[in-house]
C-alpha cells in the first residue's frame, strides 16, 4: 500500500509538470512576438554618403592618367622662353613665400 502512495504522488507530479509544459507551450504560442527594427543615426548616414562620395573620386582620380603631358609641355615651353628667369615670376613667387610663412600678407 505505501508503494502504491508514493507512485500516486508522483504520477500527480508528474502530471502537474507535464500540464504546466502544455500551459507554458501554449501561452508562449499565443503571444505575439515584437517585429525586429533597426534604426541608422543621422551621423552614421552621413558618413555613408560620405564614404560613397569619397569612393567616386577615388575612382575618378584612379582613371586619371599619371603624367599631365599638357602641363608638361607648357612649363617646357616656360622654361624655353625663360619665363622663370623673369622679374615678374621672381616677384611673384617670392610674394607668395612670404604669404605662406606669414611675414606678409596675400594680395
Amino acid at each position: 500500500m505505501r508503494i502504491n502512495a508514493v507512485t500516486q504522488s508522483i504520477q500527480s507530479e508528474m502530471r502537474k509538470i507535464e500540464q504546466a509544459k502544455k500551459s507554458d507551450k501554449a501561452h508562449n504560442s499565443s503571444r505575439i512576438l515584437p517585429s525586429d527594427h533597426s534604426h541608422i543615426s543621422d551621423k552614421a548616414q552621413r558618413l555613408s554618403d560620405t564614404k560613397a562620395s569619397i569612393d567616386t573620386i577615388s575612382a575618378s582620380v584612379a582613371m586619371q592618367p599619371d603624367v599631365r603631358s599638357d602641363k608638361i609641355s607648357e612649363v617646357q615651353e616656360k622654361i624655353r622662353n625663360g619665363y622663370y628667369d623673369s622679374p615678374e615670376f621672381i616677384d611673384k613667387l617670392a610674394d607668395k613665400l612670404l604669404a605662406e610663412f606669414g611675414i606678409k600678407p596675400s594680395a
